[in-house]
Order: C-alpha cells, then sequence, then structure tokens
C-alpha cells in the first residue's frame, strides 16, 4: 500500500459489504479517527456503488450500473460533514479507495492501513483531487470520476494505463 501511495504523488509530482446508505459509524473505538459524519445523501447516476464493510470502510465499488464516464471532473458528496471547509494550502487527513471501472480490484487504497495525509490544492495531487476536494466539508464521504486529464493522463501509471478514468471514495477526517 506505501507503493500505491508513493506512486500516487511520486507521478503528479515528477510532472504533471454492504450497500453504503451514507450511515455513519465509528470506524475503531479505541482510534480517535472516525468515519463522515454529516448529512447523507443518493449517489448519482454516474457514480458506482460503494461497497463497505460492517464498521463502513469501503471494501470495492460496483459499476455495474455506470454508463461511459465523463470527460468533465465529477464529484458528489456521499455524506456532508459538519466540519469546515477544506481550503487550499490545508494538509487533509483522508481515506480513500481508488478503481477502475473495468477492475475487480482497487489500483490503492488506505482503509485496510493508515490514513493519508498530504497538501491538497497546491499541486502535490493528481489535479482532480486538488480540484475536487478543496471546499468539501471536513466529515464528508465523496465519490469523484477522475477524467484522464486531471488524472495520469495517456502516460497512466504503474498499473494504471494511460487514458483511464479514476473514480475515487474519499472520506475527509481532518484538514489543518
Amino acid at each position: 500500500m506505501a507503493v500505491g501511495v508513493a506512486l500516487l504523488l511520486a507521478v503528479v509530482i515528477s510532472g504533471c459489504g454492504d450497500d453504503d446508505s451514507g450511515a455513519t459509524t465509528a470506524k475503531d473505538p479505541a482510534s480517535s479517527q472516525s468515519e463522515p459524519a454529516g448529512t447523507s445523501g443518493e449517489l448519482p447516476d454516474w457514480a458506482p456503488k460503494i461497497i463497505t464493510d460492517a464498521n463502513d470502510d469501503v471494501t470495492g465499488l460496483d459499476f455495474s450500473a455506470v454508463g461511459e464516464p465523463s470527460d468533465q471532473l465529477q464529484v458528489a458528496e456521499v455524506t456532508t460533514g459538519t466540519g469546515a471547509p477544506v481550503e487550499q494550502g490545508q494538509t487533509i487527513t483522508a481515506d480513500y479507495f481508488g478503481q477502475l471501472a473495468d477492475q475487480d480490484a482497487p489500483f490503492d487504497e488506505s482503509y485496510s492501513g493508515e490514513p493519508f495525509d498530504a497538501p491538497i490544492g497546491v499541486g502535490s495531487l493528481i489535479p482532480g483531487w486538488d480540484q475536487g476536494l478543496v471546499g468539501v466539508p471536513v466529515g464528508s464521504r465523496v465519490v469523484m470520476s477522475i477524467p484522464p486529464d486531471l488524472g495520469y493522463g495517456e502516460g497512466g501509471s504503474g498499473p494504471i494505463p494511460g487514458g483511464a478514468t479514476l473514480y475515487f471514495v474519499v472520506d475527509i477526517i481532518d484538514a489543518t
């Protein structure tokens, strides 16, 4: 997984269960980290169904009812958090799950390990994250469809082929 997180960061820096009903539950009673809390919303038609485990950790995405991806960034708050909106330049702490529509497994995820920390909106991450997460309230669960030009482009990276649309579920835990 560390390789996947490094891959997610390195490419941009170098050049460029159950159906989720939106219910909120604690991730781990012994942990200070928790799942998104706030108002739940419906998944838009373009978004895959989010598969979660008993702790509400994302374990998969079901693309069976999803059509062709858009060439535009699409972002939807599955759960709208009650925290302050993420600001450009802050460091976010987030759990994430990334998968391609034609794959059965994620290309990267953090739910099985530690949350991810990175500056947002400053070019350290792929442009889809920088554009899609600034302004989203802390505590939110967001689903994103990121077109190739805001992801890894035509060159791809590691297990991600060139021209791939990336789908992510991101739980914004904190922003400082």
